[in-house]
């Protein structure tokens, strides 16, 4: 159930930006997903097994930490954010993430303190709204980004084309409204 409401959500989002998503096996985009983007299938596929073998280690030491900490890579680049209760948390939450093989780079932005469920609606709401302003754009491959928004921060993985798309990226999400500060992680291609 709560897949199929995260698909009808996701494709009221296309439908009120304008785009059409693609259609396919009645899947969205699940095989084209893959296909569009500027990295090989093997890296995908890399990249998804270091988020779970990341995820794996942080429940292996706490059930809570694993929940509370979000790992996003991309071409071995790991984002950490999220919001733990335990100061020693943080450290061990990126020695864990530099332990999985194929990572070649931490990115920890993980703070100490409260989060609270109103924030993490709106960090969602941020990261769909931000992501339905890049679909549309015709000079940005959308699907090259990875983005990630955590007290209405948003950060944004991936590879540009070149420099002039990477500024296109940028822009456009700097102007989606309720963001306050944009981290890029973006590399060109």
């Amino acid at each position: 159930m709560r897949f199929q409401l995260t698909n009808l959500l996701l494709a009221s989002s296309f439908f009120v930006s304008g785009c059409v998503p693609v259609m396919i096996g009645g899947g969205m985009m699940a095989g084209g997903y893959t296909v569009l983007r500027d990295k090989k299938i093997g890296d995908s596929l890399n990249d998804s097994k270091i988020d779970i073998e990341i995820k794996n280690k942080l429940y292996r030491i706490n059930h809570k930490l694993q929940s509370d900490v979000s790992a996003v890579t991309d071409h071995g680049a790991v984002l950490l954010t999220g919001v733990v209760t335990d100061p020693e948390w943080v450290n061990i939450a990126e020695r864990e993430a530099w332990s999985v093989n194929g990572v070649i780079e931490v990115n920890n932005h993980i703070t100490v303190g409260d989060f609270s469920a109103s924030q993490l609606v709106k960090d969602d709401y941020l990261t769909t709204a931000c992501k339905t302003s890049l679909l549309c754009h015709k000079n940005i491959r959308s699907v090259n980004y990875k983005i990630k928004t955590y007290n209405s921060v948003v950060y944004i993985l991936g590879l540009a084309r070149t420099q002039e798309e990477l500024h296109a990226v940028l822009d456009i999400i700097q102007k989606v409204k309720g963001v306050k500060k944009v981290v890029s992680y973006i590399k060109l291609i």
